[in-house]
């Protein structure tokens, strides 16, 4: 029995050990091949295809590289190259409403928004669950009418907090746009 354990295990190994090889083409044609994103040329990661997509280890997030040869714009002291710098320009060009930009905002209503319609979404179902109890047991309906009060005040919650958000973006000026 002890040998069929670990005959199995041994077996589960590769399974585990296995990762995504990402492919690319560069301008000449070639084909190039990596186990690593962070291997491929910076320029052919967004065209990068996983060729074998299986269960990865460590997920691998770029924050971008910096060009440090002389023929590319950048120089030796790890400056950005000159359009790096431009677009940090019309970041701090972009207003600030209480520290957070207009996009900010606007992706806070719009999570905010989604939580509250979410939760009416579900309490309308449950309603509609509950209208024909004929069709449902003692046990189930008065679950469902504590999941039912149960929403309820999550969603008064979620509109508590829509009305903290409406309130904190008229103090911080934000116009109608980002709401």
């Amino acid at each position: 029995m002890r040998y069929f354990i670990v005959t199995l295990l041994l077996l589960a190994v590769p399974c585990v050990c296995s990762a995504e090889i990402y492919k690319w083409v560069d301008e000449k044609g070639q084909t190039g091949f990596s186990d690593d994103l962070g291997k491929v040329p910076m320029k052919y990661r967004d065209r990068a295809d996983v060729t074998e997509k299986q269960e990865q280890g460590v997920e691998i997030i770029d924050k971008g590289e910096v060009d440090k040869s002389p023929k590319k714009g950048g120089d030796l002291k790890g400056e950005a190259p000159a359009g790096k710098g431009k677009e940090k320009e019309k970041e701090k060009e972009k207003p600030l409403f209480d520290g957070k930009s207009g996009e900010a905002w606007k992706q806070d209503f719009a999570r905010q928004k989604y939580e509250v319609k979410s939760l009416e979404d579900q309490s309308g179902g449950l309603k509609e669950r509950m209208a024909d109890a004929a069709k449902i047991t003692r046990g189930e309906y008065v679950t469902l009418q504590n999941t039912q009060r149960d929403l309820e005040v999550r969603i008064a919650k979620s509109k508590k907090k829509l009305d903290a958000l409406n309130e904190a973006a008229d103090k911080a000026e934000v116009p109608a746009e980002f709401r």
